[in-house]
């Protein structure tokens, strides 16, 4: 919110476009998040065309990030009410995200081991908490991959146990305030 988005709008300006991929999606808590924060914290994207897309090997998780449908434990951790109140409605015991929210999220299938569907050219990827399920070999390959989707200007988020090192050296690691991120090396 306070580096990375600020600053891919002014590169973005011309173009007025901006997308955000969230490799792992499960669930979609991520990309309704990011969403969230788009809408929340940066009006002069009204107008632009923004995509998350949000991708993950289960049937049912992409099924669940359409949905975006989500219960009252979960709800609960972390969302604060304002946004809670804000961008869902009460379904029973559940929560729904509001149409304004899921136009803004593309949920897909899709197996990061196996063959790549056409992606767009991403500004952010979020690849979180997901490579420590592969062998070093598939780790790589799917780094490599990345790079061909990634924007030589964008950005790479990993999880908080992962990293490029000793995996694939074509990201170097930016530090932002408190957080962790990768950018293609030049």
């Amino acid at each position: 919110r306070d580096h990375v988005i600020p600053e891919l709008i002014e590169r973005r300006r011309p173009q007025r476009s901006l997308t955000i991929w969230c490799a792992a999606a499960s669930s979609g808590q991520e990309p309704y998040s990011i969403a969230m924060v788009l809408r929340d914290h940066f009006p002069e994207l009204q107008g632009w065309h923004v995509r998350i897309i949000a991708t993950d090997i289960s049937p049912a998780m992409v099924e669940r990030t359409r949905e975006g449908r989500y219960s009252q434990l979960e709800v609960n951790r972390g969302l604060p009410a304002k946004s809670l109140v804000r961008w869902f409605e009460r379904d029973g015991t559940h929560w729904i995200a509001k149409p304004e929210l899921r136009r803004l999220v593309d949920a897909r299938r899709m197996n990061l081991a196996g063959p790549w569907p056409v992606l767009p050219q991403a500004d952010v990827v979020m690849l979180r908490n997901v490579l420590i399920y592969f062998d070093v070999e598939t780790k790589s390959q799917i780094l490599d991959r990345v790079t061909r989707v990634i924007r030589p200007d964008g950005y790479m988020f990993l999880g908080g146990a992962e990293t490029t090192l000793n995996v694939h050296d074509g990201f170097e690691r930016v530090t932002l305030g408190r957080c962790i991120c990768h950018r293609v090396r030049a």
